[in-house]
């Protein structure tokens, strides 16, 4: 494995679509992703031109608690290169900009049918928080 971590760029737009509709089974239109990597970093990890791994962060900040703290969303490997190392390799990279840019923690959610990210998650040492999402549709 010597893919290395890379910020997504327009060029790689087609197939990170590719990689969202194989990993989570959504449809992604190209000009909202050229919205989310122009207010967002989406980290990706390539296999000659194919997106296989990625992660999206988003910053944001708890004006209660006063502390900058990063979202992430979308953090999936393509099934075929599971167990691989990819998803630690993200996850390092997200864990080095945390400390460049004075990030006080990391938060994320997760479908329960996601067992082995889940597996991940708790080796990372993310605890799970007493909580419950609600969500309302329109």
């Amino acid at each position: 494995m010597n893919s290395e971590v890379e910020v997504l760029r327009k060029k790689d737009i087609s197939s990170y679509i590719d990689f969202i509709k194989d990993t989570f089974e959504y449809e992604a239109l190209s000009e909202v992703i050229e919205k989310l990597i122009r207010k967002n970093k989406v980290l990706i990890i390539k296999k000659e031109k194919r997106v296989i791994a990625s992660v999206t962060l988003e910053e944001r900040i708890d004006y209660v608690k006063n502390q900058k703290y990063y979202f992430l969303s979308y953090f999936g490997v393509l099934a075929e290169y599971r167990r691989q190392g990819y998803a630690s390799k993200l996850f390092e990279k997200v864990e080095e900009m945390v400390r460049e840019n004075g990030i006080n923690y990391i938060e994320l959610t997760s479908g329960n049918q996601r067992r082995g990210a889940h597996y991940f998650y708790k080796s990372k040492e993310f605890k799970i928080k007493d909580t419950t999402v609600f969500v309302k549709l329109y």
